[in-house]
């Protein structure tokens, strides 16, 4: 049965797992999570502070768990979609914006961050479920973050192929066309952008792929 470590407070879920990861002190598959984060990892490495009875948690899964038709620089892309179906199960209208946000109509309510140490893939998600900072959103249902991340590793564990989650995404895509992004502190504008089938972007003659 997959461990689940839980604290009232942590700097970092993601920075715990990772450095866990890294030592070998924990078994993978593992998850933790936190009542309260003061130093989360957040879109081009801003900071994710949040109120406790927000959702902060890491999940750590061995590469060889994940689906074969999985492209890793779409992993980020998975996750977010694997939050939002939970999410979804519990009356939520979240979507996801390219390629980890996770929105409630115009407004950023959470994300999802992957990183790959070794042969394992941590993944970090960071939700407003009761209150946000100046500029972002919150979840438009109260669900308690346990049983949040229990419905989310229910969805991890049976691992829907990629072709599955991709053509809900690529529905949806629409939606992140309203929008831009920042790869690698550059900004890009999504108007015209063309959505891949292994989830990188084409933006004029360019293509882009996220690898958080």
């Amino acid at each position: 049965m997959l461990k689940i470590y839980s604290f009232e407070t942590l700097p970092s879920t993601q920075k715990w797992l990772i450095e866990k990861v890294q030592d070998s002190s924990v078994e993978i598959p593992c998850a933790v999570i936190t009542e309260m984060q003061t130093d989360g990892i957040g879109s081009r490495n801003n900071r994710w502070i949040g109120n406790r009875g927000n959702f902060f948690a890491s999940v750590a899964i061995l590469e060889e768990h994940l689906p074969d038709d999985l492209p890793i620089t779409a992993t980020s892309i998975y996750f977010a979609c694997l939050m939002k179906n939970s999410l979804e199960s519990f009356g939520s209208k979240v979507w996801v914006k390219w390629p980890n946000d996770l929105y409630i109509e115009s407004s950023k309510v959470g994300g999802c961050i992957t990183v790959k140490k070794g042969g394992v893939m941590i993944v970090g998600i960071g939700v407003n479920i009761i209150k946000a900072p100046l500029g972002f959103g919150v979840l438009d249902i109260v669900i308690s973050p346990d049983k949040l991340l229990k419905e989310f590793l229910k969805r991890v564990k049976r691992a829907p192929s990629w072709k599955q989650i991709f053509s809900n995404f690529r529905l949806e895509f629409e939606k992140s066309k309203e929008f831009y992004t920042h790869i690698e502190n550059e900004r890009f504008d999504l108007t015209d952008a063309i959505l891949n089938d292994d989830g990188s972007l084409m933006i004029g003659k360019r293509r882009v792929v996220s690898l958080r």
